[in-house]
């Protein structure tokens, strides 16, 4: 889909949700067994042989008179050895350097027990009750999204001016979308768009603590992190607290890759740390189940899988100890398919859904306007007997104006120009021998995406 831009008053930086956590100061502030933080710190000085305080405390981002506090415990267990760095030569030896830490024997079959039982080595949890206020600070639902903040939004999306009055309710509502329509008409585009609306950002842990496990929840793959929102400030009131990252809100997709056990807290054959299940990670963001009624398992199974959240706004989990936890579910919760609804589910799901929105192919002004953007951007020229075969295949082959088109077809005519060394103009010609090889025989088979 697309369209031109509607300019107004937005903020070039994103505004945290909530108020930002506290720095923890106390082992009871951080509400993680001290016995769990010990044993993280463990597996850190295994990890990172002759570590210093400062190292350790940037690794496990707590303070570092906590990290002074667990390592005099672990050498009254004999657990710990110390090193002194030789002294300074160029500092006349008056400065000897950092006192740095290492494992002792009996220390190391420690960390090969603790590794043994969990393979996580980061940045100190937070508590399963931290993340469960945090997240609902953070909720959609909290900031009533306006048409203008919708507008900005999908300013570069074409068509949209048809959905904005559609899509700004939907947002607000905080309950699940069904989208739908034809290959290419740009339903996952605009969805992965929505949240930008908010205008805000949300802070996400590195890892949570429950019921005796660590499930890691940011990761570099579903998370963008602010940028320049770091910890620099100096003062200590001026911080917050280093477990947690400041992001955009999450924007998770998955399609027909999906299988059941993405939805709950699992780990890979080589990797053995606890994973948070997608809608975790997506938590305060959004989740896109694209290609609706192509995954593995039957439609009927997955949706059911998303009846109790929908209504509640929570989930629950199992842990790979054998205990059920309580998270909570506030996202936008997005299907996308190409099929027909009415076929791929049950009608007593269907009323599940808060909204169900259709998407068409665009409107001739607007495909053409698509067109004349994207082959500018990858400086080519089109001239008006060009768009006159472009609609003639169009009709020749009953093909919709989808959006996905312009970009790819213009793609493939860019290719053709380069390779044949000619004018930067797509003719009827090169654009007849683009269509060619982007659709299948019959005229239809590349838009189907």
């Amino acid at each position: 889909m697309a369209t031109e831009a509607s300019e107004g008053k937005f903020r070039d930086v994103l505004t945290p949700q909530a108020d930002a956590p506290k720095v923890p100061t106390s082992f009871e502030d951080l509400k993680v067994p001290k016995v769990v933080v010990e044993n993280l710190l463990i597996k850190q000085i295994a990890a990172y042989p002759k570590s210093d305080i400062v190292q350790l405390t940037r690794s496990m981002c707590i303070n570092s008179h906590l990290i002074e506090d667990l390592i005099m415990g672990l050498r009254k267990k004999s657990l710990v050895e110390v090193f002194q760095a030789e002294p300074s030569t160029y500092g006349g030896g008056k400065n000897s350097g950092h006192v740095r830490y290492a494992l002792s024997e009996q220390g190391m079959q420690e960390a090969d027990v603790a590794f043994a039982k969990d393979a996580y080595l980061g940045p100190t949890p937070v508590s399963l009750d931290d993340y469960d206020a945090m997240v609902k600070a953070q909720d959609v639902r909290a900031k009533v999204v306006t048409k203008e903040d919708v507008t900005h939004a999908l300013r570069e999306v074409y068509g949209a001016q048809r959905m904005i009055g559609v899509l700004g309710p939907a947002i607000n509502s905080g309950r699940a979308l069904l989208l739908y329509g034809d290959a290419g008409t740009g339903k996952t585009f605009v969805a992965t768009r929505i949240l930008n609306s908010l205008n805000t950002s949300v802070y996400i842990p590195y890892s949570v603590y429950a019921a005796g496990n660590i499930v890691k929840v940011y990761t570099q793959q579903h998370h963008k992190k602010v940028a320049g929102q770091e910890n620099r400030s100096i003062a200590f009131k001026e911080q917050f607290d280093p477990r947690w990252v400041l992001c955009e809100r999450p924007n998770i997709q998955v399609g027909g890759e999906l299988t059941m056990d993405m939805l709950e807290v699992n780990h890979t054959e080589h990797n053995r740390v606890w994973m948070a299940p997608l809608q975790m990670m997506a938590n305060n963001g959004i989740f896109i189940i694209d290609d609706l009624g192509r995954q593995p398992m039957p439609v009927a199974t997955l949706l059911n899988r998303w009846i109790v959240p929908m209504e509640y706004f929570f989930d629950h989990l199992a842990l790979p100890n054998g205990q059920q936890i309580t998270i909570p579910f506030i996202l936008t919760l997005a299907f996308s398919t190409n099929l027909d609804p009415e076929k791929i589910s049950d009608p007593a799901f269907l009323r599940r859904l808060g909204y169900k929105i259709q998407f068409y192919p665009l409107q001739d002004h607007e495909y053409q306007a698509l067109w004349e953007k994207l082959a500018a951007g990858r400086n080519l020229a089109i001239d008006g007997e060009t768009f006159e075969s472009l609609y003639g295949l169009h009709r020749q082959h009953n093909v919709g104006f989808y959006p996905c088109l312009p970009k790819d077809i213009v793609g493939i005519s860019r290719d053709i120009i380069a390779f044949e060394d000619v004018a930067p103009v797509i003719t009827p010609q090169i654009l007849s021998r683009a269509w060619e090889v982007y659709f299948t025989a019959d005229g239809k088979g590349g838009g189907a995406r």
